[in-house]
């Protein structure tokens, strides 16, 4: 972790920006319930993926790690009655008092054919906006798939929609 502009900035490395990109240590989020299967690894930022054009997936960057990176979307982009249920004791652990300053994403595994990509509605990673304190939930909902196919229109791809 490289410290930039007189120690208010990090530069961050990952594959998708190999020469580093400058990050406000405002905005570092702090999982505080680890990612599943990543327990030692519990700061990251959120990063565009694309800046030229105007995709609806984003880049979450472990900090600790320049080779980890998960693409994530908010569900409601593509799947408008999504709703997570965060429970008393995540409500706790993020210091959530109502659910303004909530930010909610889905991982999402990308194919080379992106018709074939799918999101994990499943195991929402819910994030405080207040204090960037982090977790990734699972769900108990059968309504819910780890492997949610996108429903992404296949006229325009750079403008992704829900059909």
């Amino acid at each position: 972790m490289n410290e930039i502009n007189a120690g208010t900035e990090i530069l961050v490395k990952s594959i998708y920006y190999p020469e580093g990109i400058a990050v406000e240590k405002t905005k570092i989020i702090e999982f505080v319930k680890p990612m599943l299967g990543f327990d030692s690894l519990k700061k990251y930022c959120i990063l565009n993926i694309n800046k030229e054009k105007n995709l609806p997936f984003f880049i979450l960057q472990s900090i600790e790690n320049e080779g980890l990176c998960f693409i994530v979307a908010d569900p409601n982009f593509f799947f408008k009655d999504y709703a997570a249920q965060i429970t008393d004791e995540e409500k706790e652990l993020l210091n959530l008092t109502n659910k303004t300053g909530v930010i909610i994403f889905v991982t999402v595994t990308v194919f080379k054919d992106l018709y074939s990509s799918t999101v994990n509605l499943k195991g929402p990673i819910i994030i405080n906006t207040k204090n960037h304190k982090a977790i990734q939930t699972v769900l108990n909902d059968d309504l819910y798939s780890v492997k949610q196919k996108l429903p992404i229109i296949k006229s325009n791809l750079s403008n992704p929609r829900t059909p």
